[in-house]
């Protein structure tokens, strides 16, 4: 006991067991061994009930760090130990930081008198969680509760371990960020930035709460320090059955438990262009700013490597930024170290200044100085989150945990307002050091000058999901930002060919440095050509729901800058806008459901060929999903391709979505006759795939390739034709003979095109002009037939006018009747009822109920003569293109081999109908 010149021997449960006991008699320490000796048990008569006083002691610290050795030392000593926090709701771990005494007096009153009871009732020692709070009920509240302990023969004894308010704040924040719990109690911005003043107003009322107690011996206090096991083991006795040395050898045993891991350090790598300033405010106001933004986050502990051009190295204003910069070192322990770096000579014989090679440079000094992720800023950013630290502290986090990778592995970036869900600033892991050696790859440091390594370094990660946008870190990028206050500071180069080499360095560098099993994601870009530029059709696919299993960005590419004004002008008041603002306005719409968007638009019309292909080259995804802008997708369309994505391999070059025509009963006769004259069976050959075949090709309006070298040949019309079938056979080639898969779930309704019947025919000529190209660039898929109709008119027309010496009148009635057998032959050859069922359409949009047999009468009319426009257009296509031998009396197939019988079936349907071309010409020369 603490009596002077007394001796307390405390002997073991273990018979035999030799102990070091540390006594104190007055003012000497002395060590004494004791034997234990074997001693029988004491046994009870039967029926005796012994009721043992119990000791719980009850800590009511708010440092973690404390509660948790504590915890470990009471079971060191054998006993039960109680450290548990308990699961609780968002808004009871969001009232417990904000009103600490609201919230355990709800407990308290409700259940928590109970709960105390029964904890102390089974355990030696309980601690964390409610009981951490019990300091901010009333001194009647502590009172109430050894005095119904006592009752239950437990004795409470208050005590609690606490460091300064400081430290207590330091190891809060570092316990949130770890624990995650600005999610799990769902802080808004706005609370996240109070959380550590929050945090620092409990802390300063607690430790004065606990200050109180102290003074009426309700509560004894245990601070924290290095040697915890020279100060605990002298005041534990007091209120423990346990000795002085007993304390001692346990919590030299545990030392200090829950101790946070070391603060991660960030890499802050900065370059500035000083202009050669002499004034001192203004050579070091801007870095003194964003050092001070930066401190903010009273998390953050960082390496600075500032780099300053070889011009200005020597200049006083550099000596003035220099100097401050080593000062504030010496001043703040948020700065570990500080570091130099010269950049080379700014625009040499007229070369790009190689800020890329700058960055690696100095990234590699930070993380060679013990940095965990190096910041890649400028001096011209404006750090508007506070808590920035901590926010990128957790994203790392969530990485690690997420991909089993050591911490620090990912590259998450910041939010940049001035040019949203775009990764212009990342911040890039130490793993990345040891992966490739520094910032760029060595094999890649020629690639890149002094633009695109932000979005390689993001787009490398990107398939395993480590490269999150924080969205809590906000910045503001002013010089050279995407927001056009001011223009950029050099010439911009891009890095040539990186959005193909990118997959390339992931497979070979990246991935085999991940554990084996990792789950990569599907990167996947939606690329949209829009002359129209309708807003509601726009909406509809970049409002997408794009699932978990995929990485997406939605490229529109404007082909019609008038429209692009006009749309930008109805988002706004109005106002006259640049194209650059009227990008970012549309862009900003479309982006508004949280979806990455990106809007281009071309200088000029190039036509859907030349838009895709810009689309393209802006996309670094390993998928590209085409869609025509005239369409609405259902919901689930990104859903359905990721679904077959997961499952396909590398012999797969593609899937064929399924591109849906509205079926209505009151549909109109030109829309009936589109439908039967076959001109959408391609858009929807997805339904075929189990009655027909595997596609060879799919129209773009809903298509999704695999990235190649391929691009689309601006050779056909502007307006679409033939560019699919060419750009689909190439890219098989291009995947070694891979195959198109059919996907009908993968469905967008595409409405009829609009306008008149004169307007549709206009259309579709247009189309056979494009996609008779074909002909030429594919000869293998054609073959010899009859002449159709068109090109008999064409061969008979001089043969009738000059050799025949037929009048206008008599060559109109030849024409007249080649049409009228044209739509015999196909109206009795079987081909009439299939056109019906054409029309009635297959699957869930299968219509039940049929029209008139005069409104399929009149389509199919229709429908031929739509087929006779076209053939037309092809025809004309070939003139314009000179291409007789190839095209004229040859037919493509649209099928490209996969039904074998087609071409002949066709040839035999032609030859038909040039026999009634014949008979018809003839006769009519005969009567002439």
């Amino acid at each position: 006991n603490r009596k002077p010149n007394s001796l307390h021997l405390i002997g073991s449960e273990h018979p035999r067991q030799v102990h070091n006991i540390r006594f104190n008699i007055g003012r000497k320490d002395m060590t004494c061994t004791a034997a234990l000796l074997d001693r029988p048990p004491l046994s009870l008569a039967e029926g005796e009930i012994s009721r043992k006083e119990h000791t719980c002691v009850v800590n009511v610290g708010l440092y973690r760090s404390g509660t948790t050795t504590l915890a470990e030392a009471f079971t060191k000593l054998e006993l039960k130990a109680h450290s548990h926090f308990p699961s609780l709701s968002p808004h009871l771990l969001k009232k417990i930081l904000q009103d600490p005494h609201g919230a355990v007096q709800e407990w308290y009153s409700t259940v928590g008198l109970n709960e105390i009871l029964q904890l102390a009732s089974d355990h030696d020692y309980i601690c964390d969680g409610w009981i951490a709070l019990l300091p901010f009920l009333k001194r009647s509240a502590l009172e109430e509760i050894e005095m119904q302990a006592r009752d239950a023969s437990v004795q409470i004894k208050f005590v609690s371990t606490s460091r300064s308010v400081d430290e207590t704040v330091k190891s809060e924040l570092q316990h949130w960020v770890i624990h995650d719990l600005e999610c799990q109690s769902e802080l808004n911005f706005d609370e996240k930035c109070r959380l550590e003043d929050d945090l620092r107003m409990r802390a300063i009322q607690h430790q004065r709460h606990v200050k109180d107690l102290c003074s009426l011996k309700l509560v004894t206090l245990l601070p924290l320090s290095n040697n915890i096991q020279d100060t605990w083991s002298d005041i534990l006795p007091t209120v423990t059955d346990s000795s002085a040395v007993s304390w001692f050898k346990a919590l030299n045993d545990v030392g200090i438990c829950n101790s946070n891991p070391s603060l991660p350090i960030a890499g802050i790598l900065v370059t500035m262009r000083l202009q050669c300033s002499d004034n001192e405010e203004e050579a070091t106001s801007t870095i003194k700013r964003l050092l001070d933004e930066i401190e903010k986050d009273q998390l953050c502990h960082y390496v600075l490597v500032l780099g300053v051009d070889a011009d200005e190295r020597n200049s006083k204003s550099a000596s003035m930024v220099i100097r401050h910069l080593q000062e504030h070192k010496e001043s703040t322990p948020q700065m570990h170290s500080f570091h130099l770096v010269t950049n080379p000579p700014r625009q040499l014989h007229d070369e790009p200044f190689a800020i890329c090679k700058v960055w690696d440079q100095m990234a590699v000094k930070a993380w060679e100085s013990g940095a965990d992720w190096v910041m890649l800023l400028g001096d011209d950013i404006e750090i508007t989150c506070p808590f920035h630290h901590r926010a990128f502290y957790r994203s790392f986090l969530d990485i690690s945990n997420r991909t089993n990778a050591p911490f620090g592995f990912g590259c998450p970036f910041w939010n940049d307002t001035s040019f949203p869900g775009f990764p212009t600033f990342p911040c890039v892991g130490k793993m990345h050091y040891k992966i490739f050696g520094g910032l760029i790859p060595e094999h890649r440091r020629e690639s890149f000058v002094n633009q695109d390594l932000d979005p390689y370094l993001h787009n490398l990660y990107l398939k395993l999901g480590a490269t999150p946008c924080v969205k809590d870190a906000t910045l503001r990028n002013g010089v050279g930002g995407h927001d056009g206050s001011s223009e950029a500071r050099y010439t911009r180069i891009p890095a040539e060919g990186w959005r193909d080499f990118v997959l390339e360095d992931y497979r070979s560098h990246l991935l085999p440095f991940m554990p084996e099993g990792t789950p990569e994601f599907i990167t996947l870009d939606v690329v949209v050509p829009s002359y129209r530029v309708r807003l509601d059709y726009l909406r509809s696919i970049c409002h997408l729901k794009v699932p978990a299993m995929i990485r997406a960005h939605f490229i529109i590419i404007i082909d019609n800058i008038d429209a692009l004004l006009r749309a930008a002008r109805d988002l706004t008041d109005g106002s006259d806008v640049t194209i650059p603002q009227a990008e970012d306005i549309l862009e900003r719409h479309l982006a508004m459901s949280g979806n990455i968007v990106r809007v281009r638009c071309n200088d000029s019309n190039l036509g859907a060929s030349a838009s895709r292909n810009r689309g393209i080259n802006e996309s670094a995804a390993e998928f590209i999903l085409n869609l025509d802008d005239d369409l609405i997708p259902d919901e689930d369309l990104l859903e359905q391709y990721g679904r077959h994505l997961s499952e396909i391999d590398n012999t797969v070059a593609g899937l064929v979505g399924l591109v849906r025509f509205p079926r209505t009963p009151d549909m109109p006769l030109r829309h009936a006759a589109v439908l039967m004259s076959y001109l959408t069976f391609m858009f929807e050959i997805a339904e075929q795939k189990n009655k027909m075949y595997s596609p060879a090709w799919g129209v773009t309006a809903n298509i999704l390739f695999r990235r190649t070298h391929i691009r689309f040949d601006p050779i056909y019309a502007k307006t679409g034709g033939g560019e699919d079938v060419d750009y689909s056979l190439r890219v098989t080639e291009a995947c070694n003979g891979g195959q198109l898969l059919a996907v009908p779930e993968a469905r967008v309704v595409h409405p009829f095109w609009p306008g008149s019947i004169f307007t549709l025919a206009a259309h579709f000529y247009n189309w056979a002009i494009g996609d008779g190209a074909l002909f030429q660039r594919f000869p293998e898929h054609t073959s010899w037939s009859f002449p159709n109709l068109p090109e008999t008119i064409l061969i008979t027309l001089p043969i009738c006018c000059l050799w025949m010496q037929m009048n206008y009148w008599q060559y109109f009635q030849f024409v007249f009747l080649s049409i009228a057998a044209d739509f015999v032959v196909d109206f009795f050859c079987g081909d009439y009822q299939h056109r019906i069922s054409v029309v009635q359409g297959i699957g869930k949009d299968r219509l039940t109920e049929k029209r008139s047999n005069l409104f399929y009468f009149f389509a199919h009319i229709l429908a031929n003569w739509f087929i006779v426009v076209l053939e037309s257009g092809r025809l004309r296509g070939h003139i314009m293109r000179r291409n007789y031998a190839q095209g004229l009396f040859r037919r493509f197939d649209w099928h490209i081999g996969r039904l074998p019988n087609a071409p002949t079936n066709f040839r035999k349907r032609e030859g038909c109908k040039f026999c009634f071309f014949v008979a018809i010409l003839s006769f009519i020369w005969y009567c002439a």
